[in-house]
């Protein structure tokens, strides 16, 4: 019997070749999910992101995804047919592994989401990085040298920051000090977002199981609960009509909350 080729989760967009490479069988919070034969993973580009699961942990994982019910709808039952003639399918009732929740789709649901913070914070970080010019951020490291070295003795000689301080009409030593600030406000920038991120992980990673990634999904992401959970976690009341509602200010809020 041959093996069946490992799944591969990454951001189709950022690596379209995958499509031409793999064949699709799902996704979540846009990253698609790929069986791929081992020989297409050695050709992956090292700046592309991606997962590599076994395709066991990644079926489990895709198909049960949030998955918190011992028992789930199943349509594998043969069809029958009506008086007319017509098929109907049947559905029914599965038992939920409650080890396969707990040791294929939690670990993957982790970190399946952890690639999706990192790639949200990569786009921040880029953003970040576009508000210099390729040629000031290939110059900075000796725009920065020349700058600490003339502050802390202005007999230095610094062609550079000379000249660039010429250009904006600045003293050397005014200039100097700009740049020394600039790479402060960058650094702070810089690691308030790497905390940022380390944060929204940490919080992740302290889910005791799948539903509270789900809580998870839907506080940082957006991703509403059902209902049955949103009662569990007292985020819904059932009304004197018997309709499960959300309670007053426990209202979801789509899209990214981080």
């Amino acid at each position: 019997m041959a093996t069946k080729p490992d799944i591969i989760v990454t951001d189709q967009e950022k690596f379209p070749l995958v499509a031409q490479w793999g064949k699709l069988i799902g996704g979540n919070l846009g990253l698609e999910y790929y069986e791929l034969d081992d020989e297409f993973f050695d050709y992956i580009p090292q700046h592309i992101n991606f997962l590599r699961f076994s395709n066991q942990q990644g079926t489990y994982g895709k198909n049960l995804w949030g998955e918190v019910r011992s028992q789930k709808s199943s349509y594998n039952a043969e069809p029958i047919e009506d008086d007319d003639g017509n098929s109907i399918q049947i559905k029914e009732k599965e038992a939920v592994d409650s080890n396969i929740v707990s040791t294929h789709v939690k670990p993957f649901m982790e970190a399946v989401i952890t690639l999706k913070v990192q790639e949200v914070f990569e786009k921040r970080y880029n953003v970040l990085r576009t508000k210099y010019s390729t040629l000031e951020d290939a110059t900075w490291d000796d725009q920065l040298s020349e700058s600490k070295a003339y502050i802390a003795d202005n007999s230095t000689s610094v062609k550079l920051i000379d000249k660039l301080a010429e250009v904006r009409g600045l003293t050397t030593a005014d200039f100097a000090a700009k740049v020394v600030q600039a790479q402060d406000d960058w650094k702070t920038k810089l690691y308030d977002l790497a905390v940022q991120e380390q944060k929204v992980i940490a919080k992740l990673k302290s889910s005791a199981n799948v539903a509270d990634i789900n809580v998870f999904l839907e506080d940082y992401f957006g991703e509403e609960l059902t209902k049955q959970q949103c009662l569990d976690y007292g985020r819904c009341i059932e009304n004197e009509s018997g309709v499960i509602v959300r309670k007053d200010g426990q209202e979801p809020k789509y899209g990214t909350q981080f």
